[in-house]
């Protein structure tokens, strides 16, 4: 089984319209599911903004991390031909942003990626918190990047979306 990282947040909105759900609603699914969908599309967009749930700009990448970005473009070093995207943090390949998805289980929504596995050692943890001992001798440093997480506008659309589906329910 894979290594799992949880990120929990509160929020007196969130919680309290989440509350007015559960008293008129038995089945969570839908609404969680609709909620799954926004948050996952809200994460894959901090891919292409480079910043975290709370706003703030990801560290650029190192001039080691782009000229290793470089030769992959330039085919020294190119990874079965994946395309690349150029310098922006985490998006070397798509790959980690293609895996975001999210997975419901009973009244608890997950949003993450299964990328914790042989291939990524220390997987997207790495990427989501940052690490001071990554490469060789573990000497290099890499800088938290958090692409997981609900900001201020996820709130929102978790609140709209909560009461949507209780106002359609009083219909």
């Amino acid at each position: 089984m894979a290594d799992l990282i949880t990120i929990t947040f509160d929020s007196s909105r969130v919680s309290a319209a989440l509350e007015r759900l559960a008293e008129r609603m038995s089945d969570h699914g839908p609404v969680l599911k609709a909620i799954g969908d926004a948050l996952v599309e809200s994460t894959k967009r901090r891919f292409d903004t480079g910043t975290s749930p709370d706003g703030n700009p990801w560290p650029e990448n190192s001039p080691v991390t782009m000229d290793l970005a470089e030769k992959r473009r330039t085919g020294k070093s190119r990874i079965g031909g994946e395309k690349r995207y150029g310098n922006k943090p985490l998006l070397d390949t798509g790959t980690l942003k293609r895996t975001i998805n999210y997975q419901v289980e009973g009244d608890t929504l997950y949003v993450g990626t299964d990328r914790f596995s042989e291939e990524w050692p220390g997987g997207a943890a790495v990427l989501q918190f940052g690490t001071t001992h990554a490469g060789r001798g573990n000497t290099i440093t890499i800088p938290a990047r958090p692409f997981l997480g609900i900001s201020v506008e996820d709130e929102n659309v978790i609140e709209k979306t909560v009461m949507d589906y209780i106002s359609g329910l009083a219909d």
